[in-house]
């Protein structure tokens, strides 16, 4: 029985799959199999895989029709025979200890998940960044019991498995699996796998390195199947209020509702985001009214908008946003200006009162070369000598 079952989901991945692959079977824990899903690709994804299938016995290729990643992640899961359950996109990869880490973290904390950062980077430039949104306000290197994250759950967390690691024996005792969506098909398995862990464990250090801006991947195209994420919404809201475990996370959820539904409609296209507000607001408008949200400021006044029309509202609010921000750029833009003028004004300053003291030297020097001239010898013997001279002048004027 292998330490770690790793799933692949794969889809027209041809041109990444080779290093995701090599990422995965240059681990240090070598005690793994790789279950590869290819989910009816029309590239050569399969034969890149199968040829490391015939290289590496560790290495399997599952092959289904079109179904998308969750249905592939389900089969896959179906045929895992590892301690441990690692799901990893067919274009992402892995730092070489990431799997040796994070089973050393449950192991010695006895957790049923870990936790590790990661970092995105653009497929066109290169360029690398932190990813934000993940291990919000968690401690590093402890176990963390479910009381202690529940509450902000949805906040410290993003609905991907692939930065996370479950015990499979908790994910069979739960009976969680991917929904068979085009897109979001992930969120309910990875946040309810949370919302009913009966601990986890993080881990400071960056161990997954997440592709964006790829032009083959769903990631980009949620326009098109927008209505996947209410979907999942309601099925989340309906496993949490299973259990008492999941339903100590509902504060946590009710606000991730809102705060989705708020980045969901700024960023899908004016009619996807007119769809979206009418199937979310009969959902934003079960929200117990008793729940405390523990909201800020601007969820506040958000909540109290909901009342009258709470899908509207969430529009109403975005534009107020909008305007605030455009507000806040032109006062930025006039304070430039203005810090700009007196730059100008100080400088236009300091120039002139550079030549009004240029002005004063040579007046000075002039003055007293002047006043050196009055007394010299040579005038004073020249004025003696030219006073007749001006008498004469002043009788022939008469």
């Amino acid at each position: 029985m292998p330490t770690v079952s790793v799933i692949i989901p794969s889809y027209n991945a041809a041109e990444y799959i080779a290093q995701t692959l090599e990422s995965v079977l240059a681990q240090t824990l070598s005690d793994i199999e790789v279950i590869v899903v290819d989910d009816g690709s029309t590239d050569s994804t399969r034969d890149v895989v199968a040829e490391f299938a015939c290289k590496d016995s560790r290495v399997t290729l599952v092959e289904q029709a079109n179904q998308f990643a969750g249905v592939a992640r389900n089969n896959g899961m179906a045929k895992a025979r590892g301690t441990y359950l690692y799901f990893l996109d067919a274009d992402d990869y892995i730092e070489k200890t990431a799997l040796e880490e994070l089973v050393d973290a449950i192991e010695k904390n006895h957790t049923d998940i870990a936790i590790a950062k990661s970092e995105g980077f653009d497929n066109e430039t290169g360029n690398t960044w932190p990813i934000g949104g993940a291990l919000n306000g968690m401690d590093f290197g402890c176990p963390v019991e479910h009381a202690e994250y529940c509450g902000k759950l949805f906040q410290s967390f993003i609905g991907w498995p692939w930065d996370k690691l479950f015990r499979k024996d908790f994910i069979d005792r739960i009976k969680l699996t991917f929904q068979p969506l085009r897109t979001t098909n992930d969120a309910l398995f990875v946040f309810c796998a949370l919302a009913l862990a009966k601990n986890i464990v993080c881990l400071d250090s960056v161990l997954f390195h997440h592709r964006t801006n790829n032009k083959n991947s769903l990631e980009g195209s949620r326009a098109k199947s927008w209505n996947n994420a209410l979907c999942a919404i309601r099925a989340i809201g309906d496993l949490l209020n299973e259990s008492e475990n999941g339903k100590a996370c509902l504060n946590s959820y009710y606000r991730w509702i809102l705060n989705y539904s708020i980045w969901t409609i700024e960023s899908l296209p004016d009619n996807e985001a007119d769809a979206y507000l009418r199937e979310v607001e009969p959902i934003i408008h079960a929200i117990p009214r008793s729940t405390d949200l523990r909201l800020d400021p601007y969820e506040n006044r958000l909540m109290e908008l909901l009342d009258a029309n709470r899908a509207k509202a969430i529009s109403s609010a975005i534009t107020t946003l909008r305007e605030r921000d455009n507000a806040i750029c032109e006062r930025d833009n006039a304070i430039c200006e203005r810090d700009n003028a007196i730059c100008e004004r100080e400088e236009l300053a300091h120039t002139l009162e550079a030549e009004r003291r240029q002005f004063d030297s040579w007046r000075n020097e002039s003055e007293k070369r002047l006043a050196d001239i009055y007394a010299s010898h040579s005038y004073k013997l020249g004025n003696t000598l030219l006073k007749p001279l001006s008498k004469v002048k002043d009788i022939t004027r008469r």
